[in-house]
């Protein structure tokens, strides 16, 4: 159920009962495009008010999902329900405007021809509303998203930013029960859509509105997520919080899609299942304690391969008072940038290439540093 908010003139979701089903849920969905599978059997509860984010790299399924979810698609199998309801299957789908969704597509797909208020205010022109309803409901969400002054300017003589609130307002304008996003910032430039991700976030939590978005964007889906959906040829391998999927990722692509990673080859030494912890004799030459899944932990044992990630940040050049390692690892110097607010340096260990993002470029003796890793940083993956 939801309530309506006259500060905002907007349906706000209300707290969610612990028997009030997911306002999204994907049951072993399934579709292919062609002769590829590109979403495989995946399955995926969105409660009301979260702000779940789909991420993965270029034809790993999430705009897929996501066109499942809008109705553009139909499944081929699987189930797709909105509010415990059947919305789509392989034999059944309800129409896009059936569905009480909002959507914000990449192009904006703002109309040259109307105004800004006349663009907003479509969906509720066509739901037949009542023209001074519609000029309230309009004022309002323009007002949301800061547009409040340029209800009567035409798309062109907006920026790039403005067009896409103008885009987003017009979604909300209906009071969606869920609001798609399929990478809307990705027009934008560098600087500003780095600004858009925290107001789309700051937004999102100001109206507690339920949203399903999809990005390649690794940052933006950092910013913008309550949970993170990590997709790969159509399966997800990974969900869970922004930190928990860049501190502690479930396989090898994880890590190394979301963030940069650096991935340290070894062999166990002993295995601490009560302290969820191993301790790793590294091809780089160092011995490294590392925490890992309990599901990993089960079956360890001392003698087998283990591959650690390890994130640039987390190396240092000052020992830390209880480092995870032994003795330090010996590095040789490649390459050094420096980018404003921090130093971007490119090293080996041996064979091993290592990435170190550190706030001093360090100092090297003849193209050689001793490093540490910060404690409980080294996660194992592998």
């Amino acid at each position: 159920m939801n309530f309506y908010s006259p500060a905002t003139g907007i349906v706000l979701d209300a707290p969610v009962a612990t028997d009030q089903p997911p306002r999204l849920e994907l049951r072993d969905l399934r579709k292919r495009l062609g002769d590829t599978a590109a979403v495989n059997g995946i399955d995926l509860q969105v409660a009301a008010g979260e702000s779940v984010v789909l991420l993965g790299p270029s034809g790993c399924g999430k705009t897929t999902t996501l066109r499942m979810v809008a109705g553009f698609l139909q499944p081929e199998g699987g189930e797709i329900h909105l509010d415990g309801v059947l919305a789509s299957n392989a034999s059944f789908a309800l129409p896009p405007e059936k569905r009480h969704l909002g959507m914000v597509f990449q192009t904006y797909a703002v109309w040259p021809h109307k105004t800004v208020a006349e663009n907003v205010g479509y969906g509720l022109v066509v739901a037949g509303k009542k023209r001074a309803e519609i000029d309230r409901e309009v004022a309002a969400v323009l007002d949301l998203v800061q547009l409040g002054d340029l209800a009567r300017r035409y798309p062109s003589e907006l920026s790039g930013g403005q067009q896409q609130r103008v885009a987003l307002a017009r979604a909300l304008a209906t009071k969606p029960s869920l609001l798609l996003l399929d990478e809307p910032l990705s027009n934008l430039d560098a600087s500003l859509r780095q600004e858009m991700r925290f107001e789309l976030r700051a937004l999102q939590k100001r109206i507690g509105i339920t949203t399903l978005y999809v990005t390649h964007d690794q940052d933006e889906a950092l910013v913008l997520a309550d949970r993170v959906v990590v997709m790969n040829k159509g399966r997800i391998e990974q969900v869970g919080t922004p930190e928990e999927v860049y501190r502690t990722p479930a396989s090898r692509f994880v890590g190394n899609f979301v963030g940069t990673a650096n991935l340290l080859e070894g062999t166990i030494v002993t295995v601490d299942r009560a302290a969820g912890r191993v301790s790793v004799a590294l091809d780089a030459g160092d011995i490294a304690t590392a925490r890992a899944s309990a599901g990993w932990l089960a079956t360890a044992a001392p003698g087998q391969h283990a591959t650690l990630l390890l994130r640039p940040e987390d190396i240092r050049f000052d020992r830390p008072q209880k480092p995870d390692q032994q003795t330090g690892l010996n590095v040789q110097f490649g390459s050094a940038a420096f980018l404003g607010s921090r130093y971007e340096l490119q090293l080996t260990a041996k064979d091993t290439p290592l990435r170190v993002q550190s706030r001093t470029p360090g100092t090297f003796t003849d193209g050689h540093a001793r490093l540490w890793f910060r404690p409980d940083s080294a996660w194992v993956v592998a």
